[in-house]
């Protein structure tokens, strides 16, 4: 059983090196890889020195730290299938409106990631030209502008008209993302139905919505917007980097893991 400890240690250090060697030792939460590394090679220790000294130690320290173990696991797992799950979503035709989830801009340019997000955003645009596109992101610690600001103007050159770009520039989070994002709806609708803005009169109730996000963020981002108050909702998600996705959704089960003990799920 230790050799199976200690080959999972290995793996992670592994993947701490391919991940930081791809893109930066600054990515997101890639320490969590020597932390699950440093797990491994403690249990893998542990089952080896009671293995080796049977019957020196109580019996009942290695069934609560194998049992604790394999809870925590179970519980990890559990949440890294819930966000697996919600990795693939079939997108909504003719949406009134599509929030579009920010990700990092750096002083260069904005990141992949989002430069994912608005390249399917416009495709989507493309096929539906009367959808407003909500484009949800402040400005983060060493982003040089609000995302939602990089967001519009990466649009605007891809030719979306300013009439179906609408901005949230206060947001810090996914939670922040889809709530604020929902008061931008609202207030567009108030707009719409008091004349300031052409378009019919309509209820948010009778609106039909999207939510724009990388696959692996799309479990939680539905599941607050459903808890927000989003009348219907449809997902629309984004592929991830290959080599990143396995580190992607380790960190999303980890920020999920938090909500549900917060209660923030």
């Amino acid at each position: 059983m230790e050799i199976i400890f200690f080959s999972m240690a290995g793996i992670c250090a592994i993947y701490f090196i391919i991940i930081v060697a791809y893109s930066g030792i600054s990515t997101p939460f890639c320490g969590i890889w020597l932390i699950l590394a440093a797990v491994f090679m403690m249990m893998g220790a542990f089952r080896a020195r009671s293995h080796a000294k049977k019957g020196s130690m109580p019996r009942r320290l290695p069934i609560f730290v194998y049992t604790s173990f394999m809870m925590a696991l179970c519980i990890f797992g559990a949440t890294m299938y819930l966000v697996v799950s919600g990795t693939r979503q079939r997108p909504e035709g003719g949406l009134d409106y599509v929030v579009v989830v920010g990700d990092r801009v750096y002083d260069e340019g904005i990141s992949n990631a989002l430069r994912l997000k608005l390249d399917r955003a416009a495709d989507y645009f493309l096929h539906d030209p009367g959808t407003v596109l909500v484009l949800s992101g402040g400005q983060k610690d060493g982003d040089p502008v609000p995302e939602a600001l990089a967001m519009y103007n990466y649009l605007r050159l891809k030719g979306i008209p300013d009439a179906n770009l609408l901005m949230e520039m206060s947001s810090e989070h996914t939670r922040e993302n889809i709530e604020l994002s929902l008061y931008v709806i609202e207030h567009d609708i108030d707009q719409r139905n008091a004349g300031l803005l052409p378009g019919r009169k309509r209820k948010l109730e009778d609106m039909e919505i999207g939510i724009l996000t990388t696959d692996f963020n799309m479990y939680r981002a539905m599941r607050y917007a459903r808890e927000t108050g989003y009348p219907e909702v449809y997902g629309i998600s984004t592929d991830t980097d290959p080599i990143l996705y396995p580190h992607e959704c380790v960190k999303e089960s980890c920020a999920l893991v938090g909500d549900i003990l917060t209660g923030g799920i």
